[in-house]
């Protein structure tokens, strides 16, 4: 990337902490005024005192067990040829770095986390690298080439940065930096909407998903409702304080490692013609500048501990809004809500439309059988697909195609239920497997419904890629977890199938502890699937889920020293 990209870059980084500073000291500020402090006047260091300091040091490392799709434009664009044989190699050298500092000041709290993440410049990246930038020269926009360590994979991030306080004896504030926690699952995102993911850099593997949540500034209410046996939960969003880079989940489009098979190294922003397709957080119907909301009740009702909540902001995962002016044919399925508002010469553009989202949790122990269930279910009125399943590269005649990709005939609104099903059980595997403790078994069945379907439509699971979406589909998952020589060797098994569209996938890991400081971890990241697309930008096909992680399996070591 060049120097003036490079220096707008380094502003807008600066601008970003430069107002994360500026709401911290005023939160600051504000809370402390309110909270009587009894802090004497002898104790001249009570600023410096009493700190709690942790955090980690960690590397991780990955080779390829396949051999990626990595696809170079030919002569005539789309002829290029499979570059190199990249099995086996190191596909990531990555070193993170982390600090936590909290502060109990009797009636307020206050925390800073901040993560320093940095890629070694590894052979497959520098060919990942090479081979957007060649995709870019033909005829990408301009200017939006990607440096993927300096805009994808490198970073500095204030995690965390609250004050919290007892407002009464029954009204608890959080204001700042902060992440909030809904729902039953950790797995798919159901209920768990307040922050997007960034999936860019590990997908959905890495097991504490707080790493993967991006963090919001927001206000934090919780009113206690003691006479109910709950609790009410208000929070606000300011969007003009938080990056719209921040809103929902990021996907690998930038062509890097985790790009969906067969896109590496296709940078979706410099495609080549007009097929480049931007994110836009500016857009009328989908700006993330505008504030967001939520409210949820938690209480208990007999043994059943349960949740109602309502949350409106950005769909947790962007949609393609095609530009009509580059993507002809298909009229009877052009029925968007949304106006393009993107680059009149792009083929489209990434948005977040605003969603409401309502949903309920109910968990219990069961003594007999002794387990918990839990279970999630989440209504959104509007959820966004895009629409039309064949693309233009397809090879198809007049009037079949809808432009450059699947998807590209615009957007659907559809009332969409999802729900999510769980059994969580100790069991007892000493005498079978050794194990120094019952082992710990989970499995989770996830289940979506579009309530008023119609194929006609021909929804789409995910724009660029050909497979219809269907009226019901489910994923299965389960996790069994062991320990041995007293939790200083704990292996466990993940394993999970797409019950409707084919595919799955299985990890087996083992996390080892050496004392209190250093922790490593193993693991094998295996997926199969029915069908994967063999070229990009064209041949699409009824590709899936499952089926966008072709040629990423991979063994991945992680170690940590945490502190």
């Amino acid at each position: 990337m060049g120097k003036t990209m490079t220096t707008k870059n380094n502003l807008e980084l600066k601008g970003r902490y430069r107002k994360q500073t500026l709401l911290a000291a005023g939160i600051v500020a504000a809370t402390m005024a309110g909270v009587p402090q009894t802090v004497s006047a002898s104790e001249e260091d009570w600023l410096t005192k009493d700190w709690e300091v942790s955090g980690y040091i960690r590397e991780y490392l990955s080779w390829n067990l396949e051999n990626p799709t990595l696809i170079g434009p030919g002569p005539n664009i789309f002829d290029g040829e499979q570059r190199d044989d990249y099995r086996y190699d190191l596909s990531m050298a990555r070193t993170v770095g982390k600090l936590n500092l909290f502060r109990d000041f009797g009636n307020a709290r206050f925390k800073f986390t901040g993560r320093i993440s940095r890629e070694s410049p590894t052979d497959y990246l520098k060919d990942l690298q090479a081979v957007a930038d060649e995709w870019a020269q033909t005829g990408g926009a301009s200017g939006s080439s990607v440096n993927l360590r300096d805009d994808v994979y490198d970073d500095e991030e204030i995690r965390e940065l609250w004050v919290q306080g007892d407002i009464t004896d029954t009204t608890n504030l959080k204001v700042g930096r902060q992440q909030v926690v809904w729902g039953e699952t950790d797995f798919f995102q159901l209920l768990d909407v307040v922050h997007g993911y960034d999936f860019r850099w590990r997908s959905f593997l890495e097991p504490e998903n707080e790493e993967l949540r991006k963090p919001l500034n927001l206000v934090n209410l919780v009113q206690r409702v003691d006479d109910l046996d709950g609790s009410l939960q208000l929070l606000y969003i300011p969007g003009r304080l938080n990056d719209g880079e921040n809103r929902g989940n990021s996907y690998d489009v930038e062509g890097g490692r985790w790009a969906n098979n067969p896109n590496k190294g296709i940078t979706f922003a410099s495609a080549p013609f007009a097929a480049n397709v931007p994110y836009n957080y500016d857009h009328s119907e989908a700006d993330m500048d505008d504030d967001s909301y939520g409210l949820r009740w938690n209480g208990l009702a007999g043994d059943w501990g349960y949740s109602v909540a309502w949350f409106h902001g950005p769909n947790p995962n962007p949609v393609a809004n095609p530009n009509p002016a580059t993507n002809p044919g298909r009229p009877d399925l052009q029925t968007n809500p949304y106006e393009y508002e993107g680059n009149p010469a792009a083929a489209g553009e990434f948005i977040y439309p605003y969603i409401d989202i309502f949903g309920v949790t109910a968990n219990n122990y069961f003594a007999g059988p002794d387990l918990v269930f839990s279970t999630e279910i989440a209504y959104i009125p509007d959820a966004p697909y895009n629409v039309g399943i064949a693309g233009g590269a397809a090879g198809l005649g007049a009037g079949e195609a809808c432009g450059f990709f699947p998807g590209f005939c615009g957007i659907a609104e559809k009332s969409l239920v999802r729900s999510m099903f769980r059994i969580d059980k100790q069991l007892d595997l000493q005498d079978f497997l050794g194990t120094s403790r019952p082992s710990f078994f989970t499995v989770q069945l996830f289940n979506n419904w579009i309530t008023d379907f119609e194929r006609e439509e021909q929804l789409v699971n995910l724009a660029g890629f050909g497979g219809e979406t269907k009226e019901f589909s489910s994923i299965i998952t389960a996790v069994l977890a062991t320990n041995y020589a007293n939790d200083q060797i704990n292996p466990s098994l993940a394993v999970g199938s797409d019950l409707t569209y084919g595919g799955g996938f299985v990890i087996p890991a083992v996390e080892m502890a050496y004392g209190d400081h250093i922790r490593v971890r193993l693991e094998a990241d295996i997926f199969w699937h029915e069908t994967d697309q063999d070229r990009p930008l064209e041949g699409f096909n009824d590709t899936n889920l499952f089926g966008y992680f072709s040629g990423n399996d991979q063994l991945t070591a992680r170690l940590t020293y945490q502190f």
